[in-house]
């Protein structure tokens, strides 16, 4: 009886490079063409937790320790994440792509199809517990495209103490050293080691069912799958122009060599157009609106451009870049009336304005004709008409704008007076309170944008999402909670969410019929999910609280922002960070 066989695939990339790795694909945030819509449901997800938790998680009490130990404010590190990624000597994670089989021998439907399944699963059981220094964040069974597939997206990192640095951090090398692949005096390094060692498991898998490895000798190391069918794509070109060329006017009419001509053209520009892509990093784009933001990521998956979402912006490859110009000319913002304007003209004049006088002066700055009288009113330029104040709404008549200075007057004295209460006592709650000092003054100072969670509240200052997080902050600290009291519930939460993850892949393994039973396990796990990230969140946000970064970063944010208005043409490299134009 003929023994069946498999290839196996076992392909490594990295972060920063082009095709190295996209969680946001694996999880199916977006859809390439190369995909299935109708059977992504049947994909396998063991592990989907965000590369910034998993860095808060592995990584966050070694860096404490380190700021700590730091007596000049310049070499602490307030994001460890944003430390690896914007540097130049580590990358901040990996991404393995494991494969039994081909898109040409494992067809769906068919038993191999099964087979390679069940042997991903087996390999993706054991992997963590085989690299313990690989901490795995992401880890997705495609099912979707033409053959079963892995995507297993890991941090490496080390635990043995260094005399400087961290105790703990990232290095590839170091993390698979500790894990005993030792660089050997034969030219193999502790990369090459390894990658060996799992090809080794990937065959120990094949014979543990039944089967062979098939040897295609092959050598794609380091190729990640878009590179690989991008390369298959050049061969298939390459092809077709040696055919083309061999043409002679003997051999065919002259509408035949013309033909043949105009589809060797076509095959040398799709050729040069696809090492293009291959080469072409990945750069930055930000915008000054989140409208504006939508409406172009929107149309990059509609047209299926891939793209990495980031927290300003999102990030595209260079050789999108005019696509991605053509989509924003495209783009026309909701416009504004002059009734809307002028009530958010008013809400920021109204900071800031030391008495009734004050704001109508502060507003008469904007450019607006300023009409007083039984009733005042207020035209703008380029208006026909004055628009009386209190016709915006009863939060803007003439007594209510009154009553809105005095209690904000009051609320800046109130919160002077509990930082000063605070600084006596030494309370823990002091540097939260001077923090939403800062806030407001930033509003004031008009370093920062008015963001309204309600439309029909004026007093945006106090509805501003980010305030009422300080304050409920601040409410638990009086409350007894500690930084260290976050930092547990955040463990805590973590490890449930691990167990939740861990008892819906025994479920499926054991081969769970039962889907009520499967879909409350998931619906478990996202509720503890949820809380994990609410908990990460907070314990981010304290954390940059006392280490004193957090209006900073916030500043920082915007006016990545605000760049793009000044160079609306421009953008980074994701890798350099250098802005070109």
């Amino acid at each position: 009886m003929t023994v069946e066989r498999f290839s196996i695939s076992f392909t490594l990339g990295k972060a920063s490079a082009a095709h190295g790795a996209n969680v946001n694909h694996n999880n199916r945030k977006f859809l390439a063409d190369n995909i299935n819509p109708a059977e992504t449901s049947q994909n396998i997800s063991y592990k989907m937790q965000s590369v910034e938790s998993a860095y808060q998680e592995l990584f966050g009490e070694a860096v404490r320790e380190y700021n700590e130990r730091q007596k000049r404010p310049c070499r602490r590190i307030a994001d460890y994440y944003s430390h690896i990624a914007n540097g130049n000597r580590e990358e901040p994670f990996y991404e393995a792509v494991v494969q039994f089989g081909d898109c040409k021998t494992v067809q769906p439907g068919t038993q191999r199809w099964y087979a390679a399944q069940t042997m991903l699963n087996d390999y993706m059981r054991k992997f963590q517990k085989r690299n313990p220094n690989l901490y795995v964040f992401n880890a997705v069974l495609h099912l979707d495209e033409a053959s079963p597939h892995l995507h297993i997206d890991f941090i490496p990192f080390y635990t043995k103490e260094r005399q400087r640095g961290l105790k703990k951090g990232v290095s590839m090398r170091a993390a698979l050293i500790e894990q005993g692949f030792v660089p050997e005096h034969n030219g193999k390094n502790q990369l090459t080691l390894w990658e060996e060692s799992e090809r080794r498991e990937m065959e120990r898998i094949l014979h543990y069912r039944g089967f062979v490895r098939e040897d295609k000798h092959a050598d794609y190391a380091h190729m990640s799958v878009g590179e690989y069918k991008a390369l298959q794509d050049s061969r298939r070109m390459e092809t077709l122009l040696r055919q083309t060329q061999a043409v002679s006017d003997r051999e065919a009419t002259r509408s035949e060599v013309y033909r043949l001509k105009e589809e060797l053209q076509a095959a040398r520009q799709s050729v040069r157009q696809l090492e293009a892509e291959k080469e072409s990093p990945y750069v930055k784009f930000f915008y000054a609106t989140d409208d504006k933001q939508a409406y172009v990521m929107q149309q990059l998956e509609e047209m299926g451009i891939p793209f990495r979402e980031t927290e300003n912006g999102f990030e595209a490859q260079e050789c999108h870049i005019k696509t991605i110009r053509s989509i924003e000319k495209n783009y026309h913002g909701q416009p504004v009336s002059y009734r809307e304007q002028l009530k958010e003209d008013i809400d920021r004049c109204m900071l800031g304005a030391k008495d009734f006088r004050d704001f109508l002066q502060k507003l008469a700055n904007k450019g607006y004709s300023i009409r007083t009288g039984k009733y005042i009113a207020a035209k703008p330029w380029g208006a026909e008409r004055y628009i009386r104040l209190k016709s915006l709404g009863e939060y803007y008549s003439e007594a209510a704008l009154q009553n809105r200075l005095r209690a904000l007057h009051e609320y800046e004295k109130q919160l002077a007076e509990k930082i000063k209460e605070a600084e006596a006592k030494k309370a823990p709650t002091v540097m939260v309170l001077l923090t939403e000092q800062q806030y407001m003054e930033c509003f004031i100072e008009y370093r920062l944008p008015i963001r309204k969670r309600r439309q029909d509240r004026p007093l945006t200052w106090v509805n501003d999402a980010e305030l009422d997080k300080l304050s409920a902050l601040n409410a638990a600290l009086n409350n007894g909670e500690t930084v260290e009291t976050f930092r547990r519930r955040f463990h805590d939460l973590t490890e449930q969410e691990k167990a939740a993850e861990r008892a819906i892949e025994h479920m499926i393994y054991m081969g769970e019929r039962d889907t009520k039973k499967l879909t409350e396990a998931r619906a478990h796990h996202d509720e503890i999910k949820a809380a994990q990230k609410e908990a990460a969140e907070k314990l981010e946000m304290i954390e940059k609280i006392m280490n004193g970064t957090y209006m900073q970063d916030m500043l920082d944010k915007f006016s990545e922002r605000k760049r793009s208005e000044v160079v609306p043409n421009g953008y980074y490299n994701a890798n350099t960070g250098v802005r070109r134009r």
